[in-house]
């Protein structure tokens, strides 16, 4: 009797993968670091490219390059099949796709639905059409939260065991922030609530800057706030809000920093303050609970999945709400107290380890799964239908345009 080994090919596409995509890139790397140090005889053969190899250095250079293929298109990826059994795609687009293998890809949220003013119209079609193309054709989808599962589920008309959920983890390090945080060099306030975001609309920064005017005006409390991440070029402009506000002197940008940077920020807040308007998950609540920062987020979307009864909450929509509820935190040493002992026990909740296991029950699950008729289906079918699909969206969204130009439609206010 001939016994087969339960181990796989496994080939990630990396295309995507640059320094500034945010959380969706600490996930790629805890799931990486986790199972390329696992010995269970899985072999990662990550397709790579130029854009990809300043981020790549935080892996370990000896597993991740050993099997690894340098690509100039994400077409040639075709020319390698023979040397996988499943092709993952972790950034939220399957390509090239349809393949006559197993197919897996990773879509964090569809925020594009119910925020679609945060997205140019080219964004929004391109969502429309690589998102949905992408969860239609894959053999299974990961997402990071039943939140994102029930929305995905819905929107893109997906059977509910197609989907299945991997919840995120915080780095390490994050559980030792004591021990590893390092002070960064620039001018820090002695007392601060913190607020870790690239400078995207939905991220609401807004909010908390009002809620900082709020406190001041009505309450005669003084509150600074330290903001790190990426700035975006059609994003929320903080410096120029504070000065329009009159914050100059409570609002402090650090910019992009380091893990042992951001580990030291978390152990000296007062709080983590998360107003986000839309998380698919919301990966710095779990660092913040690890490190022992409380934490107070908006009540919205997946993040009171994430905090469960370990965080506070606020209605993202009302500065009032917000500033109320910072002022009470602040002045309620027990509840603050409690909320820092809570967190840290959530935290535990969230692994690399059960990361890496629920990816890997997935990949069994899609290569168990796999039909070759259903490929065919996709390969005659559904690929070609998902083009006339986008091909009409782009016809009626330049006639409603048009139209609009005529009168036809009235303009928004």
């Amino acid at each position: 009797m001939i016994v087969v080994k339960d181990t796989m090919r496994i080939g990630v596409n990396c295309f995507l993968l640059t320094a500034e995509i945010g959380g969706i890139k600490q996930y790629f790397f805890s799931l990486f670091r986790e199972l390329l140090a696992r010995s269970d005889g899985n072999k990662y053969v990550f397709f790579y490219f130029e854009q990809n190899l300043s981020a790549l250095t935080e892996l370990d250079y000896a597993l991740w390059k050993k099997d690894g293929i340098l690509l100039t298109s994400q077409k040639e990826i075709y020319n390698h099949l023979d040397k996988i059994d499943i092709f993952f795609c972790p950034f939220g687009s399957l390509s090239p796709r349809p393949l006559p293998i197993p197919t897996v890809v990773t879509l964090v949220d569809i925020q594009e639905v119910f925020f679609p003013e945060f997205f140019t119209t080219h964004n929004l079609l391109a969502r429309q059409y690589h998102y949905q193309g992408s969860t239609s054709l894959a053999d299974r989808v990961v997402t990071i939260s039943d939140f994102s599962k029930r929305t995905i589920v819905k929107h893109h008309r997906l059977k509910m065991n197609k989907v299945k959920v991997a919840h995120l983890c915080a780095d390490p390090r994050f559980y030792k922030a004591e021990e590893i945080g390092r002070r960064p060099d620039c001018k820090l306030p002695e007392k601060f609530v913190f607020y870790p975001a690239n400078h995207w609309l939905h991220k609401n920064h807004d909010i908390l800057l009002r809620a900082l005017v709020w406190m001041k005006e009505e309450k005669g409390y003084l509150v600074n706030a330290v903001f790190t991440g990426f700035d975006q070029g059609s994003g929320y402009q903080i410096g120029k809000k504070a000065k329009e506000y009159g914050l100059s002197e409570q609002v402090f940008q650090l910019g992009y920093i380091s893990v042992e940077e951001l580990a030291y920020l978390y152990t000296k807040a007062q709080l983590l303050v998360f107003p986000s308007l839309f998380e698919g998950f919301g990966i710095p609540l779990v660092e913040a609970m690890a490190a022992g920062c409380p934490v107070l987020a908006a009540n919205t979307t997946s993040l009171p999945e994430v905090g469960q009864e370990s965080v506070a909450y606020f209605d993202p929509s009302s500065a009032g709400d917000l500033g109320e509820s910072i002022v009470e935190l602040l002045e309620d040493e027990q509840q603050y107290n409690a909320l820092r002992s809570k967190g840290r026990l959530r935290a535990r909740d969230f692994s690399a380890a059960k990361l890496a296991d629920d990816h890997l029950h997935v990949f069994k699950d899609a290569r168990d799964s796999f039909s070759w008729s259903r490929y065919l289906v996709n390969r005659w079918w559904w690929k070609y239908l998902d083009i006339v699909k986008f091909l009409l969206r782009i016809f009626f969204i330049n006639l409603k345009q048009k139209w609009k130009s005529f009168g036809f439609i009235p303009k928004k206010a």
